[in-house]
């Protein structure tokens, strides 16, 4: 059941691939952008990269004959490991920077919604739309560590399959 091989491959690929993600998001604070709002999303793209690279050397290193499962459990683990690194880079940055980087996320965020009330009042309603509001003002770095960490999972998750079916025997 466990394999140390995957558990290398991923953690080699994984951090190196969550390395990456984080100096993107940097690099998008240092230009001036918000690295957590829309324009954030760049920093998604090392993900599924890494997730081929690293089911591609397990292929060609480790087994020959790679099949959906085990081809599923590299890239699934390389996205855990991509996820948890940046999440945790991503947590330290927020308190060496400061309280500004999550209040300009705040301040995006209420514009954003603001621009869009009509359709979510109408999808939500009135009450959950004002929750939403006020809820934006008790971000903590760690919610918004966690928050990354869930969606590169998912992100990472996804890629998995694409990448375990190109991949398979």
């Amino acid at each position: 059941m466990f394999n140390q091989t995957i558990v290398r491959v991923s953690i080699r690929y994984g951090v190196f691939g969550g390395i990456v993600s984080f100096a993107l998001v940097a690099l998008l604070y240092l230009i001036g952008y918000n690295p957590f709002g829309e324009i954030g999303r760049i920093s998604y793209l090392p993900i599924p990269v890494f997730i081929f690279l690293a089911i591609r050397y397990f292929k060609k290193f480790n087994e020959g004959e790679l099949n959906f499962g085990k081809g599923f459990r590299v890239g699934l683990a390389t996205s855990f490991y991509i996820a948890l690194c940046a999440a945790m880079l991503v947590f330290v940055f927020i308190y060496l920077v400061g309280p500004e980087i999550m209040n300009q996320h705040v301040v995006e965020m209420k514009r954003l919604l603001e621009e869009t009330r009509e359709e979510q009042v109408k999808l939500l309603g009135q009450k959950v739309y004002d929750e939403g509001i006020s809820a934006l003002d008790n971000i903590t770095p760690s919610m918004l560590a966690a928050d990354d960490f869930v969606r590169r999972i998912f992100a990472g998750l996804v890629f998995s399959l694409v990448a375990a079916v190109y991949f398979r025997k």
